[in-house]
């Protein structure tokens, strides 16, 4: 299948494709301020909800009725020994009891597309578990982001075993949640894209990172980038663009 799509000169690397970056913001569910006002920043922008917010389907239902792309924020197990949340993917579950879990997960979540992990530092270095995630993720259709939080994961070499979409992020905008550090994160996305020709970001919807973001998505066309949802992709990975 052949689709056109217009992007004027000078955001194309040299091979004529355009330099991409997708950013997905984490942790849409809990905090409807805050969590609107990073829904309704201007681009396209892709949010990943956790099933269990208070206020999950309304967030997911509100960015989707802006436009926005949608994937389930999905808990799994960390090193860190937190007490566990309802709904987690644990190391001790069973085949049927993932499969549970992730559907009742992807109930929660109205429009996803998709799904990142949540944590999960324990869980991606489980082949097993992490093949009877991706077996069910096939059967829907749906893609995976590897949001790296260890290592040593496996999820992206499961993923692709099981002929699931993935990608992994390449930066965390916010790991340090100061306005100089996520905008330093946000260069590095720019940089990380014009080397490979796309890039992927994770943020969250702090105060800190409404305003970067707030300020520089506006500049990515001027530095010859374009802000894509994460769906983007896999589209451009399989499809051939043609510029006019």
């Amino acid at each position: 299948m052949l689709l056109a799509f217009a992007f004027t000169s000078n955001t194309t690397a040299g091979d004529n494709s355009p330099v991409v970056v997708s950013i997905i913001i984490d942790d849409i569910g809990y905090r409807l301020k805050q969590d609107r006002q990073m829904i309704e920043l201007p681009g396209k922008l892709t949010y990943a909800v956790l099933p269990n917010g208070p206020k999950a389907k309304q967030l997911a239902n509100y960015a989707h009725q802006l436009g926005k792309e949608v994937i389930l924020h999905m808990p799994m197990q960390s090193t860190l020994g937190e007490a566990p949340e309802d709904g987690v993917l644990e190391v001790d579950m069973g085949e049927k009891e993932v499969v549970k879990a992730l559907r009742e997960a992807f109930s929660k979540v109205p429009h996803a597309v998709g799904m990142n992990n949540h944590q999960g530092s324990m869980l991606t270095r489980h082949p097993g578990h992490m093949a009877w995630v991706m077996k069910e993720m096939a059967k829907q259709d749906y893609f995976f982001i590897d949001s790296r939080t260890s290592k040593q994961s496996v999820a992206e070499k499961i993923a692709k075993e099981q002929h699931v979409r993935v990608l992994r992020r390449d930066v965390f905008l916010d790991h340090d949640i100061d306005i100089s550090s996520i905008k330093a994160q946000f260069n590095e996305l720019i940089k990380k894209a014009k080397k490979n020709g796309r890039a992927i970001a994770i943020g969250h919807p702090h105060p800190e990172t409404i305003a970067v973001l707030k300020e520089l998505l506006p500049t990515l066309g001027a530095r010859g980038v374009v802000l894509e949802p994460i769906s983007y992709q896999f589209q451009q990975q399989g499809t051939q663009l043609v510029l006019h």
